[in-house]
């Protein structure tokens, strides 16, 4: 049977990770959006793919409370199992479950939860245990990989040089078949997966780290420096030295080397295993070159039940056990028959496009090797046609992904994890925790003329903002309240369709420009193009200044800018509802435009007189600029209440107050 995820299929994964949840408004006040990611899928459709990102810039010190990740679609806020992990800077990762088209952005927020349910999926555990000699990474209760750090003896009766420790072995497929092997007779040096090399030049000697009966050289563990266990995945980090062994017996570290090695919890189902191995390659004060030779690094041998009859390898170029050897390949299918379910088990290797020599050279055991019987090695090798050399102060990651599975795997699906692998999605972070204790203004003064009714509804979504980022919001119609002394509290102004005279004095105006000049913070919503309509200082602020729109109507808006937190998470072509399309001018040269309609998408029998064909096709409805010493954002959309409610609009207009306060645009 062929293994694929099918459709059906990713609805369980999916059912399996997440609770549909709708969160009311008083556990949006129980709860504070630390971050907001933004993950774009690219050019490829993306199924189940593991995501990360970087919480950089995220004040993690300053919140209580648990974390939760929620994906948000439609309004609806879906709970995800994620996983936080320390580091400089820590980082937070999760599955992009189910289908993801190309070109698909998927939004999601980290919040600080004081209350409510427990994170999805928390009971879906990657363990870790020590024995003593190895660490064990399980999925719930089934065994997926052993780390042997303790030395390994030889077999009975067989030379103590072939001893050694730091490999991977047993490695199970999901339905319990062991696929490594270590110290088979035909190589007693042969240890489950192993990244040793074969020929090198220290110091002037040949040195050979992988056939340990030359007595030259070996690879031995140091310690392991850390295990991790949660939810989504588990793994190792450890140390190991490769040992020059002099004519006298002594030894001395030429390299050091480290290990990174992570389980993802990809699928709770548990028919597959995805496992990340990194190697860092450490000299330490004298260059190690590795030298050309056909076998050596990354490298599996595999269970005695494959051989040429019962054992298929397939690269990614369409080679297999024929003609694939010495070929260069980026990924590689190893699968063969086991006492699974499915019948056959397998294995898909996969080279990163960031490592030496890629896509590197394949070292196969051809048919016919070793009689044709127990012979499935294969190897990544970065040096099989070419010198490397490794200089002291520097070093050199390779990096590996290994797909663990029953059943088959068709060319396609593999062709998709190594994608998934060397391309992955790119996901954008923006730390709205760090609007925390800021402060804003949302003013609302409408002089005489149009007065629009989606002040009240502008103004409710700005305060339900800053309740779930902990921000204030006070809120005045009022001018008087624009002074030189009063203004210092506030870290941005809104103008939340304020339209006409927003003033009534020069000392107001004055007052304004002194709090811009200082630094301030300003924004305008919408009608906000409409105020102050014959002082060309605010055109040059706001970015233009209001002339006409054609009759309210659905368009097109183009993401011209998606590096701001304003336009992160939209798609490249947004469909707007029954809104106005304004038209401005004056605008100032400066903007840094983020939407633009498309115009072949709005009805407009008075296009000629304005704009005509000044912007062609299209015209700016949303930008940011700094002027004057402060920032400022506007958005010409927002003419109905009901915009107001709805959550892309709403992070729109979130990530422009993110801006104006904080100044991170990623």
């Amino acid at each position: 049977m062929m293994w694929r995820p099918s459709g059906s299929a990713i609805g369980t994964w999916l059912t399996s990770f997440v609770t549909v949840m709708l969160l009311s408004t008083s556990l949006y006040a129980q709860s504070k959006t630390i971050a907001e990611f933004a993950v774009h899928a690219g050019r490829y459709d993306r199924v189940d793919v593991p995501v990360t990102a970087t919480l950089r810039g995220v004040p993690l010190h300053l919140t209580s409370g648990r974390l939760q990740l929620y994906e948000i679609t439609n309004g609806i806020d879906v709970p995800v199992v994620s996983q936080l992990e320390p580091g400089d800077p820590a980082h937070v990762s999760w599955i992009l479950s189910g289908e993801t088209h190309a070109g698909q952005v998927r939004n999601f927020e980290l919040r600080a939860v004081a209350s409510g349910p427990a994170r999805a999926g928390a009971d879906q555990a990657v363990r870790v245990e020590d024995d003593g000699e190895s660490v064990w990474i399980r999925i719930r209760d089934k065994p997926v990989l052993a780390y042997r750090y303790a030395i390994q003896p030889a077999p009975e009766g067989v030379d103590p040089i072939y001893a050694r420790g730091g490999f991977i072995h047993p490695l199970y497929s999901p339905g319990g078949e062991v696929l490594s092997r270590i110290q088979p007779p035909d190589h007693y040096h042969h240890y489950g997966i192993w990244n040793p090399w074969t020929k090198t030049q220290f110091e002037g000697r040949e040195v050979d780290f992988w056939n340990l009966n030359k007595g030259q050289g070996t690879v031995r563990p140091r310690q392991v420096l850390e295990r991790t266990a949660g939810p989504l995945r588990g793994g190792f980090r450890a140390s190991l030295d490769h040992v020059v062994i002099g004519p006298d017996s002594t030894a001395s570290v030429a390299l050091k080397e480290e290990w990174d090695v992570r389980v993802w919890n990809l699928d709770p189902a548990s028919r597959a295993w995805l496992i990340d191995f990194v190697s860092k390659l450490n000299p330490l004060d004298k260059p190690l070159t590795v030298e050309a030779y056909r076998y050596q690094g990354f490298s599996l041998r595999a269970t005695g039940k494959w051989s040429d009859a019962t054992a298929t390898l397939l690269t990614s170029e369409g080679l297999d056990k024929s003609n694939g050897n010495a070929t260069r390949a980026r990924w590689i299918d190893v699968n063969g028959v086991s006492a699974a379910s499915a019948g056959t088990s397998g294995i898909l290797f996969m080279t990163h496009p960031g490592n030496y020599n890629y896509p590197e050279q394949l070292r196969l055991w051809p048919l016919g090797a070793n009689g044709g019987e127990e012979n499935v090695f294969i190897n990544f090798n970065p040096a099989q046609d070419r010198d490397w050399e490794l200089l002291p102060g520097r070093s050199y990651a390779l990096q590996y992904r290994m797909l663990v599975y029953d059943g088959k795997l068709d060319p396609a699906t593999a062709d998709r994890f190594w994608r998934d692998f060397a391309n992955p999605p790119d996901v954008d972070t923006y730390p709205t925790g760090a609007l925390e204790g800021a402060r804003v203004l949302v003013y609302t003064r409408n002089g005489e003329g149009y007065v629009h009714d989606n002040i009240a509804a502008s103004v409710a979504a700005i305060q339900q903002l800053g309740e779930r980022h902990g921000f204030a919001v006070d809120v005045s119609n009022d001018p008087e309240l624009f002074t030189v002394n009063s203004l210092r509290q506030y870290d941005a102004l809104i103008f939340s369709n304020t339209n006409n005279e927003a003033f009534t004095s020069d000392e107001q105006r004055l007052a304004f420009q002194t709090y811009i000049r200082g630094g301030g913070g300003f924004m305008g919503i919408h009608s906000a193009s409409g105020s102050e309509r014959s002082w060309p200082w605010y055109f040059q602020l706001l970015g233009g200044t209001f002339v006409r729109h054609p009759p309210q109507q659905d368009f097109t808006v183009e993401v011209m800018d998606r590096s701001h937190p304003s336009t992160s998470f939209l798609p490249d072509r947004w469909d707007i509802e029954n809104d106005e399309c304004y038209y401005l001018n004056k605008l100032n040269p400066d903007l840094k435009v983020l939407l633009a309609a498309d115009l072949t998408t709005v009805t407009d029998e008075e296009r000629e007189g304005f704009p005509g064909e000044i912007f062609g096709n299209s015209f700016p409805l949303a930008w940011y600029h700094e002027f004057d010493g402060g920032r400022q954002w506007y958005t010409a959309l927002g003419h109905r209440p009901e915009q107001y409610q709805d959550p892309m609009f709403v992070r729109h207009i979130l990530g422009g107050i993110s801006w104006v306060v904080t100044g991170i645009s990623r």
